[in-house]
């Protein structure tokens, strides 16, 4: 069949081979070279690394030869016509070929300095390039380096030279026309397979290299072409040291820390809570979408959340609790890490130069870790920041439970909450599970079977009167809310509930259909609810009314069931913290909230706003120059330390804690 095939695809397909056998040679040396850096892990673990290796470098055989993929079919450039796009290909593909060779050498080289594979803020190693060039000449061996790329170059111009002799000949016995047409469409189709890598919604993507807590077995699993170009969006490091050193004493003081070091721009600090009569289970449970003027608690007259009402009235709920940045993943990060994601263009979860991250779940020890997600977890990249730094998590995702996808966010939220509460009354030990819900998103898919809910109708006006865009979205945050109903009503007949402590919260506002101050400041999109549930150790009934972030979940989570933990980011204990304390909220990139006032900086600014207040839309920075000048040492240290802490949050160990 293979030599009935047209010239051009006979080439091709021998190219790949090629390319493949290289690429898998030079991962077979990486693993001898650093091997020792893989001691500790499993076989299964180098088996799945090599698997994904294999895929990412089929990604990379099939971009490089994408213009001659794409191009040859044109008589002009077809190198089985014309012997002179035969040259011209040839001499692309040698070109090419040299310049990954030499990516590949500087990786090993930059591995073996810094055990991080090649990426992006190489550029930055290269300035002055006087002195990159005297480094490179003393610490490596520059000549055999290029003797070699010279040599393995030509070999490879010549392996590629014999292959187009033999493939680009006519066919003896060539495929009829539309036989023809249909093997060149299938190829083409399984070319473009090959570049998105898996049968999935979501491509093959970095993060599929993370599934270890080992950063060595996920540089095995990464084609280095590959992760260079992934990074090079996060290049350019955003944090000013110098900046977060100068406000590093103020910051120190924000966050309990009693010994502040400027030069080592530590804020690691023990938290050694009082432990409670039992050990708790921790459930945290992300709610999509949960903007909080949409909830009955908070007034709205249209009802729409009365199970999230009832569950709240029976815990502790914060009514001035906001995430720092939007969208999703951002949120995800945000409670995960302690750190707000002020990444910029693209969620931290993305930035393959932040993945490694300290988080307060690793402190839980002897806990079983639960992921529940009802669609799949590469979504956001948040696999790799998940899996990479919590060892042992077991994920839960697309494929996972025994109904169908309601949609393109996966199953219904019902049907992940049924999953969840099933495998978490099984469970034997303390358990820590965070359950990410999805379904009030657009399109608000609601399954065509959903006893017990029925479909609500109103009228448009009202609806928007209310904050709602739509009656689908009415009926989303309805759906999503009789889900989170029917989860607690089934855990309060499980021996585990009595023992765990539920922290719900908001991911993300929405935008209001409905103009008051907080829309017209934009504050509806960061404001959400949080409620805490713990039977024996919260009381039921309670408001907080202080400002709080999402940022704080975890400390005071841990804090609440008793669990020792090293603090390394901005989190802190709320409940600790009390009335008394010092309360704030970082908002997007410009802005920060404490009890009363909103400040907004930049270009034109600052501006400032009694928020809580009728008038809470009108500019008052001028009536107020020492809550502006308090207010913006206040965002500028959070925002400079969140930047910096982005890239400075290395995971450690919880059990060999620093100093208070």
């Amino acid at each position: 069949m293979f030599n009935r095939l047209p010239p051009l695809a006979r080439f091709l397909l021998a190219l790949v081979a090629i390319n493949l056998v290289v690429f898998a040679a030079f991962r077979v040396a990486f693993w001898v070279a650093f091997r020792e850096t893989l001691a500790g892990a499993s076989s299964a673990d180098l088996l799945k690394a090599f698997y994904l290796g294999s895929k990412f470098d089929l990604r990379l055989a099939l971009l490089l030869l994408l213009p001659l993929a794409v191009l040859g079919w044109i008589p002009l450039f077809d190198p089985a016509r014309r012997r002179g796009a035969r040259t011209g290909w040839l001499v692309y593909l040698a070109l090419a070929q040299c310049v990954l060779l030499f990516l590949y050498f500087v990786d090993f080289g930059h591995y073996d300095w810094v055990r991080v594979r090649l990426n992006a803020t190489l550029i930055d190693h290269l300035t002055p390039v006087g002195v990159a060039a005297r480094v490179a000449w003393e610490a490596y061996p520059v000549l055999p380096g290029v003797l070699g790329l010279a040599l393995l170059t030509g070999a490879y111009a010549w392996a590629a030279g014999r292959v187009a002799r033999r493939t680009l000949a006519p066919a003896s016995n060539p495929l009829p026309k539309w036989p023809r047409r249909a093997a060149i469409a299938a190829l083409a189709a399984l070319y473009a397979f090959g570049i998105y890598g898996k049968w999935s919604r979501y491509p093959l993507r970095w993060s599929e290299a993370y599934f270890s807590s080992s950063d060595a077995v996920a540089a095995l699993a990464l084609n280095p072409v590959l992760f260079l170009t992934d990074t090079a969006e996060n290049r350019n490091l955003p944090y000013d040291r110098d900046k977060v050193r100068g406000q590093h004493a103020y910051t120190a003081a924000l966050l309990g820390i009693k010994s502040p070091d400027p030069q080592k721009l530590d804020f690691a600090r023990t938290v050694t809570p009082r432990k409670p009569a039992v050990k708790y289970n921790l459930v945290v449970i992300h709610l999509e979408s949960f903007a909080a003027f949409k909830a009955g608690i908070f007034g709205n007259p249209l009802d729409p959340t009365p199970h999230f009402d009832a569950i709240a009235r029976e815990g502790l709920l914060f009514t001035n609790f906001f995430v720092p940045e939007v969208p999703t993943p951002r949120s995800v990060f945000e409670m995960l890490t302690g750190i707000p994601d002020v990444n910029g263009a693209t969620t931290a979860s993305r930035n393959p130069l932040v993945v490694n991250q300290h988080t307060l779940v690793n402190a839980l020890e002897g806990y079983e870790k639960y992921y529940f997600l009802g669609g799949s977890a590469t979504w956001g990249n948040i696999r790799g920041l998940f899996t990479h730094n919590i060892p042992g998590l077991r994920v839960f995702e697309e494929g996972d439970y025994d109904a169908p996808q309601v949609d393109g966010w996966g199953v219904s939220d019902v049907v992940l909450f049924d999953k969840a509460h099933k495998t978490l009354a099984k469970e034997k030990k303390p358990f820590f599970a965070f359950i990410q819900t999805s379904g009030n998103h657009r399109p608000f898919g609601i399954p065509d079977d959903h006893p017990g809910f029925e479909l609500a109708q109103a009228d448009a006006t009202r609806l928007a009167e209310n904050g709602f865009d739509g009656l689908a979205a009415y009926n989303g945050m309805r759906y999503l809310d009789f889900a989170l109903g029917s989860f607690f009503a089934k855990a309060k007949e499980s021996p585990y509930f009595k023992n765990t402590v539920f922290f719900m919260y908001g991911d993300h506002g929405n935008p209001s259909t409905r103009e008051t101050p907080w829309q017209q400041l934009l504050l509806t999109g960061y404001h959400v609810p949080c409620v805490i549930v713990a039977p024996g150790l919260v009381k039921g009934g309670t408001r907080i009314d202080f400002t709080a972030s999402l940022t704080d979940a975890l400390p005071t989570s841990l804090s609440l069931i008793g669990v020792p933990y090293l603090n390394t980011t901005l989190g802190r204990d709320l409940l600790g913290l009390g009335p008394a304390g010092r309360h704030f909220s970082l908002i997007g990139l410009d802005g920060v909230l404490d009890d009363e006032f909103y400040l907004r900086v930049g270009p034109g600014g600052p501006w400032l706003f009694r928020y809580r207040s009728e008038s809470g839309a009108e500019d008052v920075h001028q009536r107020y120059p020492e809550k502006v000048a308090e207010l913006q040492r206040l965002q500028e240290a959070l925002y400079e330390t969140s930047k910096y802490l982005l890239y400075h949050n290395p995971p450690r160990p919880h059990r060999q804690m620093d100093r208070p």
